[in-house]
């Protein structure tokens, strides 16, 4: 736990405030994924959207009717939805004849982050909120979270207060823990104001909040993140699964952590980058996510795929940030590597965000 400094109410500070709301979203059906996370030598993978099968890459998630065609003298390994993992020798396979449908673990998050966006405003005007960070529009396990929030220049003196727990302390940092007597409730959302002594608040950017993750989900997720961890794996390879595990069941915060931990390692993996990127817009912050993805597009000189799907992830972070102009050329990218894929539900979804886009203009 943090320590904090106390200091004089008379102060003008930075508050921190906690109302109990309403739950987020429940877990019903789960879109099932298998993630690629080691390729040694040529390993192609084929999906029905695709004209011709494309190289894999760490990362790379599959669902079951995808194909694997792995040449001689190579291999990939796969961590399947239920966290089994299978090593993939030369041949051509149907992901299901690995990775059996069941239960998933591993999977899609519930979160549309199309309508988590950012309201149109620039990096520069963001810089000046105090807009929290972690847990943001986020599930999470503990009872005793740890908040983060944007620094916001020339605020030295912040407070935080959880209404309806009677607790409230102050700090000098942007960071600090729950320390309350009384225990936040499951399945009840906490929603978050930030207010600076400067005059700004977190509601200029948005309302936002967690709820604790309820006792069974919390002991599958838990469970899994163990049959992990036990793994022989590298512990880039462990986090990019546990991350994905995470944002399945909304645990941004948690997923967050561990990508930012392995960024901070000097990761030279196109996939952390990229996810980064991505819970960052789940969460609605495109103005963190800029950064991770460009990262992650100069790590992916020459593969297609990766860099239809970071220039499609550019497009909603330009979106996200009022620049409507900049959002539609990585759009317009995005669909025109999409075009070479012969990915054409991509285009049309793409075609959708951009139709909107110009209707707002």
């Amino acid at each position: 736990m943090l320590n904090f400094l106390l200091i004089n109410p008379l102060i003008q500070t930075f508050i921190l405030v906690i109302i109990v709301g309403f739950p987020l979203e429940s877990f019903s059906n789960p879109v099932e994924i298998h993630i690629i996370f080691e390729v040694q030598g040529i390993v192609l993978v084929q999906k029905k959207q695709w004209k011709h099968p494309q190289p894999a890459n760490v990362g790379l998630t599959l669902s079951p009717d995808d194909r694997l065609e792995v040449k001689a003298n190579s291999s990939v390994k796969v961590a399947c939805s239920n966290t089994k993992i299978w090593e993939v020798k030369p041949g051509n396979y149907s992901v299901s004849s690995g990775c059996p449908s069941g239960t998933p673990v591993l999977r899609l998050p519930n979160s549309n982050n199309d309508t988590l966006r950012a309201d149109g405003k620039t990096e520069e005007t963001l810089a000046k909120l105090p807009y929290l960070i972690t847990p943001r529009n986020s599930y999470i396990i503990t009872d005793r979270p740890l908040f983060r929030w944007n620094a916001v220049q020339g605020a030295t003196n912040y407070t935080v207060k959880i209404d309806g727990v009677n607790w409230e302390t102050q700090t000098r940092k942007t960071e600090i823990n729950y320390s309350g007597e009384t225990p936040l409730q499951q399945g009840r959302r906490y929603r978050v104001t930030v207010e600076a002594d400067n005059g700004t608040s977190s509601t200029s950017d948005a309302v936002v909040g967690f709820t604790i993750l309820d006792e069974a989900t919390q002991k599958t997720v838990l469970d899994a993140k163990n049959t992990i961890e036990q793994q022989s794996l590298s512990s880039e390879e462990k986090g990019l699964i546990l991350a994905r595990l995470y944002r399945g069941y909304e645990l941004y915060a948690d997923a967050i952590e561990v990508l930012e931990e392995l960024v901070e390692q000097g990761s030279q993996t196109v996939a952390i980058y990229q996810l980064l990127g991505d819970i960052y817009l789940d969460t609605g912050l495109p103005q963190l996510a800029r950064k991770p993805y460009e990262k992650a597009l100069r790590l992916a000189a020459g593969n297609l795929l990766l860099q239809a799907e970071i220039q499609a992830g550019l497009g909603k972070v330009y979106d996200g940030l009022g620049n409507e102009d900049e959002a539609v050329q990585w759009l317009e990218k995005a669909k025109a590597s999409y075009g070479e894929l012969g990915d054409s539900s991509q285009i049309q979804e793409l075609d959708r965000i951009i139709d909107r886009i110009l209707e707002r203009e």
